[in-house]
């Protein structure tokens, strides 16, 4: 068979192997090869989880084989993506009232019925219009069976069955949404649409946008675009939502506003969907007083906002820490009849409990029961989570049992959330018990659940606990991160175990794991504070050594261990070799330094470093001005301290 330079054999429609008959398999000498296929590899994929894009309804539909306009609402946050299964049921003779075909291919269960179709199809005489084969394809698209698809593509092909635009759309979707590297492919296809003498439209070219924006190629999509113009193309709604969606999360919202207004120039009136996109983004982008502008323009223009609109503009809130905002504009999206989601009501409670409002965040809760919406585990996480921090954990673990006499079923952050709530209140045994708790209900701790409970050990003296924990961690099959050693290799070094601390960083090494500068910072104080400075020196040089360089924090710890041992001189050297090295001192560092040197009774060296201290506008804390004032001499370094002060305001 011959192909053009740069086109894909047929073969490459072979993803996997579906049982089809056989007949009629004489290739086409003209069209039978696949387009031009530019040097742009990327496939079809959606982004994750927290903040679902305005975009994601449309390109289901389009996934689906049904090409619809684009909804007027889509879904914020939480994706929830259904697969659908189909009866098991043969499909029957009363579906097939269509001149003998079947008018619904949703009743398919497994890619061997879709074949015993296909097969079917292609065994009749006369052979099938081509819209048939398409039905059976997109009722395959909408299942997710995109291998397969491209699979009976082949066939049809090599079966002579011309493509119509829309099977060859289909089958671009599929190349978009392959787990292989085949995007390249889709533009195969798109170039075998031309040499057919078919006309994409504006599905086929949403479709390749879409691909290309979630490979992050927005600037190859933004070519497409552009070529697609002058081609003729109108681009209608669809189109601009695809590219603006893409700038929005590739590249700038700022360019996605200006492409907005090029789209109202050209006459294409922007939607819900569009807004919504737009808002999401300034949102995120913290350009709060921006998106309400939006709001405000859309809500003039007739455009009325949905519960994904309201939902992103919360969210930014929210985060903003603006819960009075939030709170008005929730009231003012029942007021216009929009009914809040799920979703909608845990930006709400999440947000008043992170903000400590926890009263009103029970409000919220309440409101969402007796409207009908139910709560869901992440409903329950987040107000579980603003009891705990406010350390009521009888009311927490209230929420929890009712949440489990409810039916919802807790997750692994529903028991991490009390477990860190338990040891902060000091409640080191019940927080154990929790983890007990999930193993019972088959349940896998994860790396968060033993860090925390970890940290509660340590923190209330008990690092011994801490490290058979990390034991038990690491014989479930769960890696520790670097977090997880920090966490007991500090505790270990705070009650004065380094030879265990030091046992802990070889076994560390061992798995693999590289300590950094955190973790070096915790044992070099660990050795200052409990007499072993000489080592604390040597480990510190040893981070040149190692290509390490220390922070403002590990000289910081390694002045106060030298001034603590009475080496004010090399402590001295060492703080002034901070900046050689690149590494400015802060007020912290300026505070120990100044500290240390009034402890060793140098109050002249201290006298100059207040002085340098107050002229890069640092100030001193309430321990230097403590120490100031427990001094002999406290009226002659509090006056240079003042004079550098003043000083320092005539300098600015």
């Amino acid at each position: 068979m011959k192909t053009l330079k740069g086109e894909a054999p047929l073969l490459v429609y072979e993803c996997v192997s579906v049982p089809v008959r056989t007949e009629n398999r004489q290739e086409r000498k003209t069209g039978a090869g696949l387009g031009s296929a530019p040097a742009l590899q990327m496939m079809m994929m959606r982004r994750s989880t927290f903040t679902a894009s305005a975009f994601q309804l449309q390109q289901r539909q389009i996934e689906m084989g049904n090409f619809p306009k684009l909804p007027s609402f889509l879904f914020f946050i939480h994706q929830h993506i259904t697969t659908s299964t189909a009866s098991t049921t043969k499909i029957s003779l009363s579906s097939r009232n269509n001149g003998g075909f079947c008018n619904n291919y949703s009743t398919l269960h497994s890619v061997a019925d879709a074949a015993a179709s296909f097969n079917e199809l292609l065994s009749m005489r006369p052979m099938p219009p081509v819209v048939e084969f398409n039905k059976l394809l997109g009722s395959l698209v909408k299942k997710k069976h995109y291998s397969t698809v491209i699979s009976l593509c082949k066939q049809m092909n090599l079966s002579n069955i011309k493509p119509d635009v829309y099977t060859l759309t289909i089958l671009i979707n599929c190349f978009c949404h392959s787990n292989h590297d085949h995007f390249h492919f889709a533009f195969s296809v798109l170039g075998n649409m031309f040499k057919l003498g078919l006309q994409p439209n504006h599905v086929t070219f949403s479709t390749l946008l879409n691909g290309l924006c979630s490979k992050a190629k927005i600037i190859d999509a933004v070519k497409l675009f552009d070529e697609m113009v002058k081609m003729g193309y109108e681009p209608d709604v669809i189109t601009y939502s695809t590219i603006i969606n893409g700038l929005c999360k590739m590249v700038s919202t700022t360019m996605a506003i200006q492409l907005l207004k090029k789209m109202e120039e050209k006459g294409c009136k922007p939607n819900v969907v569009v807004y919504s996109t737009i808002i999401d983004s300034l949102c995120k982008d913290k350009l709060i007083t921006e998106a309400m502008e939006f709001l405000s323009e859309m809500v003039n223009r007739g455009i009325s906002p949905n519960v994904v609109t309201y939902s992103s503009i919360l969210h930014g809130f929210c985060n903003l820490g603006r819960s009075y905002e939030a709170t008005s504009l929730f009231k003012q999206m029942v007021e216009r009849n929009v009914m809040p989601d799920t979703v909608t009501f845990n930006i709400l409670v999440d947000g008043l409990s992170k903000e400590g409002l926890i009263l009103e965040a029970r409000c919220v809760f309440e409101t969402m029961i007796e409207k009908g919406v139910e709560p869901n585990v992440n409903t329950y996480n987040a107000l579980m989570d603003g009891y705990c921090s406010q350390s009521q954990m009888d009311e927490a673990q209230k929420l929890f049992n009712i949440m489990v006499r409810k039916g919802c079923a807790p997750s692994v952050r529903s028991y991490n959330i009390l477990i860190k709530g338990h040891c902060k209140s000091g409640r080191i045994d019940e927080a154990k018990g929790l983890l007990a708790e999930m193993s019972h209900k088959a349940l896998t701790p994860d790396t968060v659940t033993y860090s925390t409970l970890m940290k509660g050990f340590c923190q209330h003296g008990r690092p011994q606990d801490a490290q058979k924990l990390l034991e038990e961690m690491r014989s479930y099959g769960l890696l520790p991160d670097l977090m997880t050693y920090s966490i007991v290799l500090d505790g270990l070094c705070k009650r004065g175990h380094l030879d265990e601390a030091f046992e802990l960083l070889k076994a560390m090494q061992e798995s693999k794991i590289e300590p950094n500068i955190f973790i070096y910072t915790i044992l070099i104080q660990g050795m200052c504070n409990f007499g072993k400075l000489k080592a604390a020196r040597e480990l510190f040089s040893n981070l040149f050594v190692k290509g390490i360089q220390p922070d403002v924090v590990t000289y910081t710890v390694m002045i106060s261990g030298l001034l603590k041992g009475g080496l004010s001189n090399e402590a001295y050297e060492l703080f002034r070799d901070m900046a050689v090295h690149g590494c400015l001192p802060n007020s912290c560092t300026y505070n120990v330094i100044i500290q240390g040197f009034l402890r060793n009774g140098d109050t002249s060296n201290a006298g100059r470093l207040i002085e340098e201290m107050a002229g890069r506008g640092f100030s001193a804390d309430s321990s230097t001005f403590q120490m100031l004032s427990d001094l002999e001499s406290r009226d002659e370094i509090i006056s240079l301290f003042m004079r550098g002060s003043s000083q320092a305001r005539k300098m600015k």
